[in-house]
């Protein structure tokens, strides 16, 4: 088993954590990472994060092997549904009224992983010649780096950075994109909310991870550090995960 590690704050601007997520493992050992980032006025985005992952939670722990050819079908139908759910409560109280979230999520396989995402939380694969992320963000930013309007690094800047274009509970259906990726030649797998990368370069996230002597436990905690002293001003959660090879 790898000793992926969740690691959650609330920063020092924010009132409360809309991040939500965890390591979930099935009836077989199979593991399940989850990242959520909510938003919507009051304590709704906390709501609608923590249905997301706990709808996960449970449904992956009921679960036995789920096959590889299988896995998109697993996530895609499960996202859908529990997107349903959300938005359907959504609509029957005033409070949770557009209330909403990203949802980042990653089902570990020996030598591969098959990522699920909607909204612009991030998985990565990380090893000393590349930070590769693995996941496209909805954004109205990312739309602009797609079409060649603006730099990645001009995004990372940018005044209208924080648009969403698609998550999770703002409408009946939603459909999350999903990737296959091979592990073979990467140290770690890191899945975060823009808490992170919003504040942090990914060559510093990169370097930290990297040059780290210590465990996961100990380079997650650099990683809240150093967004905290960026003057990050949301939320942090991530999700470090070292493969064989890479440090545990």
């Amino acid at each position: 088993m790898m000793e992926a590690r969740f690691f959650t704050d609330v920063g020092q601007f924010r009132e409360q954590n809309e991040d939500a997520g965890g390591i979930y493992v099935n009836q077989t050992g199979q593991e399940l990472l989850v990242i959520c980032d909510g938003m919507g006025g009051h304590a709704a985005g906390e709501v609608a994060s923590q249905f997301v992952n706990d709808s996960l939670k449970e449904r992956f722990e009921n679960e036995n092997y789920i096959e590889f050819e299988q896995a998109e079908a697993w996530l895609k139908s499960n996202l859908s549904e529990i997107n349903r759910h959300l938005y359907n409560e959504s609509m029957s109280h005033d409070a949770y009224r557009g209330m909403g979230t990203t949802c980042v999520c990653v089902l570990i396989y020996e030598k591969n992983v098959v990522v699920a995402n909607i909204g612009d939380s991030r998985a990565y694969l990380i090893n000393n010649r590349e930070m590769m992320q693995l996941t496209d963000d909805h954004t109205f930013v990312n739309h602009l780096v797609s079409i060649g309007e603006i730099t990645k690094e001009e995004a990372f800047t940018h005044p209208q950075k924080n648009i969403i274009t698609k998550v999770m509970g703002t409408d009946k259906r939603v459909i999350a994109d999903v990737f296959y990726f091979n592990t073979k030649f990467y140290d770690y797998l890191l899945l975060n909310s823009d808490g992170l990368t919003d504040y942090l370069h990914e060559n510093d996230v990169q370097e930290i991870i990297m040059s780290h002597e210590g465990t996961v436990d100990e380079i997650g905690k650099d990683l809240i550090d150093a967004t905290i002293n960026a003057e990050g001003k949301d939320n942090i959660s991530l999700i470090l995960c070292p493969f064989e090879g890479g440090k545990i």
